[in-house]
């Protein structure tokens, strides 16, 4: 999992601050897509949210502070999360930004097995990213 997010904030290159906190948004509420948070997507969030690369005026963790309680409050509402993936794919841009983002979304999504709740939220995020 670690290797997933250093490779998605990490290659970053003409990519601004905001298209990384909208592949960030997008990558929480994936991992929060199956109402459960594993093990090893836990210990992510723990460990490494002081050390990836991060162009803010707060840290990584200090953000995800700021965006889990959205991210939950979002989830369950089928109106606020589609309001809330327009607002990822409208921070995210271009059709190529669009697409690595749905990449690394299902690569994360598989990394603790694909469930039937994550398959169907890939399929709502490729209709808000209008892929």
């Amino acid at each position: 999992m670690l290797d997933i997010f250093q490779t998605f904030l990490g290659a970053k290159a003409g990519q601004s601050q905001s298209q990384t906190e909208a592949l960030v948004d997008l990558l929480l509420l994936g991992i929060y897509s199956d109402n459960l948070i594993s093990l090893a997507e836990s210990d992510f969030i723990d460990q490494e949210s002081e050390q990836l690369p991060w162009e803010s005026g707060i840290s990584f963790g200090g953000y995800l502070q700021r965006v889990i309680p959205k991210v939950r409050a979002v989830k369950g509402n089928p109106e606020k999360e589609s309001e809330f993936l327009l607002d990822v794919a409208a921070r995210l841009g271009d059709s190529e930004a669009k697409q690595r983002a749905l990449d690394e979304l299902t690569v994360l999504l598989a990394s603790d097995g694909l469930v039937q709740l994550e398959a169907t939220f890939v399929e709502q995020v490729k209709t808000a990213l209008q892929i």
